[in-house]
Parts: C-alpha cells; sequence; structure tokens
C-alpha cells in the first residue's frame, strides 16, 4: 500500500470524529467562547466586528448592590424552591415506591404529570390565582376574610417552584427506592423500630445520593429559570440574575457586556453545582443492590393509607388542576374584571371570543408553525447528531473520542438564558447568514439539548454487545452497515424516546429563544410570553391552554407510537 493511499485511509478514519468536533466546537464551544470574550471587552460583539479592548469594568460592577441583591434572590429562591421540591417529590416517591397506598398509578402519574407543564403556563397560572387583588383563590376567600394569598413575592416563586420541579426529585428517588434491598430494613424491625424510626435511620440515609443529587439537579434548574421569576417577580420589582440579564439586554441602549459578565457568573455558579451532582450520583458507598432477587419491602400504613392518597392528590390539584381551572376561567371571560366571587361562577361571564381571537391572530398561528418546525427538525436532525456522537464513543477506538463525551455535556452547565446570548454573538463570526430563520433556533436547541439526547443513546449502546456487530462483520458487512442493521435495531426504543424527548423539551423553550427570534420566527412559548408582557392576559391563558393541550397530544401520541412499535 502506497503511502498517498495510507494517508487517505487515515484522514478518512479520523473524518466523521472530526466532523463531530466541528458541530459541537459551533454548538457548545463557540457560544461560550464569545459569551466570555463578551465580558471582558468593552464593545458590543457586532457582525463584522468583534475586536476591543480588554477590560474588569463588567466584573467590577457586579459587587453594585443591584447585581448583589439579584444573585441573593437567586440563591434565596433556589435554595426554598429546591427544599419544597425535595419535600414534594421525595414524599410521593416513598408512598408509591414503599407502602400500601391505595391508587399507586395516581400516586406515579402525580409525581411526572407536572413535567409536562411549561413553568411558563405554569407561572402564569398561579399569576391568575393568587395576585394579591384580583386572584380567584383571593376573590373565593375575601367574604370570610382570608385573602392574603400574594403569589408575586419570594414566598409565591418558591411555592411555584417547589410544585413544577418535584418530579426531577421524584423520578431519582422513586427508582431508588424501588431497587432497595429490604434486608436492612427489616432487621431494624426485628429489633423493634417503628416504621417511622425505619424511614428516618435506614431507608433515607440509603437513598441519600438520589435525594441529594436530585435536590442538586433542581437547585441547578431554579437558579437559571427565567420565566417563573419574570412573570411572578417583576410585579413586586423582584429581580434574579436570570431576570437581570434579560433586563440588561432589553435596556435602551442594551448593556450586552454586563449582561454577559452576569452571565458568565451564573454559568460559573452552575459548573460547580453540575460538578458536585455528578461526584454525588457517581458514589458507590450506599450501594443496596446484590446479586440476588429480591422484592421492595411494602409499609403497612394502617389508617394512614388514605392520608398518603390525600396528599398525593393535593399536590396534582395544585400543579395541574386548580391552574388548569384558572387558565380556562381567564381564557374564556368576557370581563377580566371580577367584582365578587359570584361572577366566577355566572354562566353569562363566560364567551368564546377571547379563544377565537387567538385561534384566528396571525402571530399565534406562526407560533405554532413555527414551534412545529423548529421542534420536528430538532428532534430529527439533535438525535442523528447525538446517535453520531454516542456511537463514537462507545464504539471506536479512536483516541481523543472522549473529548466528545465532556463536549456533548457542557450545555448541562450553561444556563438557557445564557447561551442564547452566546449562539446570537457567535454566530456573528460565521459565515452562515441564518440569524432571522428558523434555522438558527433548531441548531440553538440541537445545542441545548444534546445532554439530554447524548446520555440516553449512549446508555443504550452500550448495553449492547460488540460481539453482535463482529459476528456481521465476519459475515461480510461492512461496520456502517452492521451498525445500520444490528445496532439500531436493537436500540429502536431508545432512539425513539431520545427524539421524542428532544421533540418535548424544544416544544416548550422559551429562554434559549428570548435574543434569537424575529417577528417572523417567534415560536409559541414567545408569543405567549409577548401576550403576558403586553397585557394581553385573556389571550395568554387561551394560548396556554391551546399550548398546553398541543404538547398534551404530542405526548400521548408519543407514548401511543412508541407502545406500538415497541409491541411490533
Amino acid at each position: 500500500m502506497s503511502v498517498l493511499q495510507q494517508t487517505f485511509r487515515r484522514s478518512t478514519r479520523y473524518l466523521p470524529m472530526s466532523v463531530i468536533l466541528l458541530i459541537l466546537a459551533v454548538l457548545a464551544v463557540l457560544p461560550i467562547g464569545m459569551l466570555i470574550y463578551a465580558s471582558i471587552i468593552d464593545v458590543v460583539p457586532r457582525p463584522g466586528s468583534t475586536g476591543g479592548a480588554l477590560t474588569r469594568e463588567w466584573y467590577s460592577n457586579i459587587a453594585n448592590r443591584a447585581y448583589l441583591v439579584a444573585g441573593r434572590n437567586s440563591m434565596v429562591i433556589a435554595i426554598g424552591g429546591t427544599s419544597l421540591a425535595l419535600l414534594f417529590g421525595t414524599g410521593l416517591a416513598w408512598i408509591g415506591a414503599r407502602t400500601d397506598v391505595p391508587g399507586k398509578s395516581i400516586v406515579a402519574l402525580a409525581g411526572i404529570v407536572p413535567l409536562f407543564v411549561s413553568s411558563l403556563v405554569g407561572a402564569l397560572a398561579w399569576s391568575f390565582l393568587g395576585s394579591p387583588n384580583q386572584g380567584f383563590l383571593n376573590i373565593l376567600l375575601r367574604p370570610i376574610g382570608l385573602d392574603v394569598i400574594n403569589v408575586y413575592s419570594i414566598p409565591g416563586i418558591i411555592f411555584v417552584f417547589g410544585l413544577y420541579y418535584a418530579p426531577y426529585s421524584f423520578l431519582l428517588v422513586y427508582s431508588a427506592l424501588s431497587l432497595m434491598n429490604p434486608e436492612l430494613e427489616e432487621s431494624a424491625h426485628t429489633h423493634g423500630a417503628t416504621n417511622f424510626t425505619v424511614m428516618r435511620i435506614v431507608t433515607l440515609p440509603l437513598v441519600a445520593p438520589a435525594i441529594i443529587g436530585g435536590g442538586l439537579l433542581t437547585f441547578a434548574l431554579i437558579l437559571e429559570n427565567f420565566s417563573v421569576p419574570t412573570v411572578l417577580g417583576t410585579p413586586a420589582g423582584v429581580n434574579t440574575l436570570p431576570t437581570f440579564i434579560y433586563r440588561l439586554m432589553n435596556a435602551a441602549p442594551p448593556d450586552a457586556n454586563q449582561a454577559a459578565a452576569v452571565g458568565a457568573l451564573l454559568m460559573a455558579l452552575l459548573v460547580v453545582i453540575v460538578f458536585v451532582q455528578r461526584k454525588v450520583l457517581s458514589r458507590r458507598e450506599y450501594t443496596t443492590v446484590a446479586g440476588k432477587g429480591f422484592r421492595p419491602r411494602v409499609v403497612t400504613l394502617g389508617r394512614w393509607r388514605w392520608a398518603g392518597f390525600a396528599f398525593a392528590a393535593t399536590y396534582i390539584f395544585l400543579a395541574v388542576v386548580l391552574p388548569l381551572m384558572a387558565l380556562l376561567q381567564m381564557a374564556f371571560r368576557n370581563n377580566l374584571y371580577i367584582a365578587g366571587a359570584a361572577e366566577l361562577f355566572d354562566p353569562s361571564a363566560f364567551g368564546l371570543d377571547t379563544m377565537i381571537d387567538v385561534l384566528t391572530y396571525s402571530s399565534f398561528q406562526t407560533g405554532i408553525t413555527n414551534s412545529v418546525v423548529v421542534a420536528v427538525s430538532a428532534a430529527l436532525l439533535g438525535v442523528v447528531f447525538c446517535f453520531a456522537m454516542a456511537f463514537t464513543v462507545a464504539r471506536s477506538k479512536l483516541p481523543g473520542r472522549q473529548v466528545i463525551e465532556y463536549l456533548a455535556m457542557v450545555p448541562v452547565a450553561v444556563p438557557a438564558i445564557v447561551m442564547g446570548m452566546g449562539i446570537l454573538w457567535a454566530w456573528f463570526l460565521l459565515p452562515l447568514p441564518i440569524y432571522g430563520t428558523l434555522a438558527i433556533l433548531v441548531f440553538a436547541y440541537i445545542g441545548r439539548f444534546m445532554p439530554q439526547g447524548f446520555t440516553s443513546i449512549a446508555a443504550s449502546i452500550r448495553q449492547v454487545h460488540t460481539d453482535l456487530e463482529e459476528s456481521a462483520v465476519v459475515s461480510g458487512a461492512s461496520k456502517t452497515r452492521s451498525s445500520l442493521e444490528v445496532t439500531v435495531p436493537l436500540i429502536r426504543s431508545s432512539v425513539i424516546a431520545a427524539m421524542l424527548l428532544l421533540l418535548i423539551l424544544s416544544f416548550r423553550e422559551l429562554s434559549v429563544a428570548l435574543f434569537l427570534f424575529t417577528t417572523d420566527t417567534r415560536v409559541l412559548s414567545i408569543v405567549i410570553f409577548d401576550f403576558w408582557n403586553g397585557g394581553s392576559l385573556g389571550r395568554a391563558a387561551a394560548a396556554s391552554l391551546l399550548y398546553s393541550a398541543l404538547l398534551t397530544v404530542i405526548v400521548l401520541a408519543a407514548r401511543r407510537w412508541m407502545g406500538v412499535k415497541q409491541a411490533g
């Protein structure tokens, strides 16, 4: 074989990994680099002009009181929201996985349903329910003097976060409780411990890694959230770091360099949190699953069985049923002013005008079309890219392949609103004129959610033994053909699940798109946000209902499709 042929084969061998690394650089590395660069120069990066003198001014300004207050609010809200989410999530997980509570399927459903409610929609619904003057709950409680609910406050924001971020703790803790060997609990019972004592000194310590890991994940997600503090904090003047970034970018003129510095600080906080969370979840000291089979011990609650069910029912009522009722009230009311409790139930006060207005509104129709196009495109292209990354990492022996895994996970530690800023400036350097098109949103969503798709597919590929592919190669198939005809069919359900996850996450995303959309490329979450920001609360409620209904249809259709595929 000639030197030229060897060189060609070597370059061809490294070509797929080189392409993947190039795409990762564009999706993850360049946006983060541009964000940090913008935070240390004295001019705003613009198309054709990205240079500037180095400065520490923007970081020095963070010591000002307004920034410190926003940082303090972020930490207080994240700690409070995480604590409440852990209470709801861990409580539901223990009741559903380890007790004889009636209606276990309802308990399990209660633990995951809020995942399919956008935090923007949840915050809007609770603003209708708990605003100090015209909140529906306060109107109902005013006749008896108990109209004291105020969600436009830090406690109100914490409450809403606790409701809608509990599923993350639920999923991790429920899995840990279901897999836990009951022998240690049975030993404690043998020595006379009560159910409560066993749960306190045995069960909870054994699932501590899952609880801590879920708590750190929830803390990170709350810390970077933009929509809830904006909707519930703006009326009371409560700023957090993400809302402060948005206000800096939307000032006149925009203070983009200062926003970049605040964003870099927020990103640094998330890097630390994600690092600690991964360290906690990788620990093995608490492993109780051995080789022999077992069945998790079921705790008999006795007269507390229905109290456990009531806890789950109350949670789903607060997180889903009550907000849905509030959206229905706002979406179908002819007049948003409500003089008294009786008007909440007056049939003559309702009509279809607002809903028809939204359905025929051109921006809403464009938003639906754009959301579907962007979400479907991000899901399809994203799952192909995630499969290519996962297969390269798990199956190739190329040096440096672990770099792909590290870069694929980078967006986990980047707040969504910060990612949007970085992508905006990154595309100023690139020769592709995609700003102002849906393509930039597709790329942004792929970059934002590729860690979820990558981890899901990579885990499935590692479960397929290489002997199956090697047998196909021995029989004469190429490596590419063996992968397509052996590996892909075996992990089909995981690939489909990853694609549907990317579809759902992209469809409900708001923060990444805040700085990337134009009049013609607004997605549905942006349309709803604009309705609220413009004071069109009835329209915001109607659009939120339709948004949630469409998301529910996607989830149900996905479950049915996956069920049919897997059954076949």
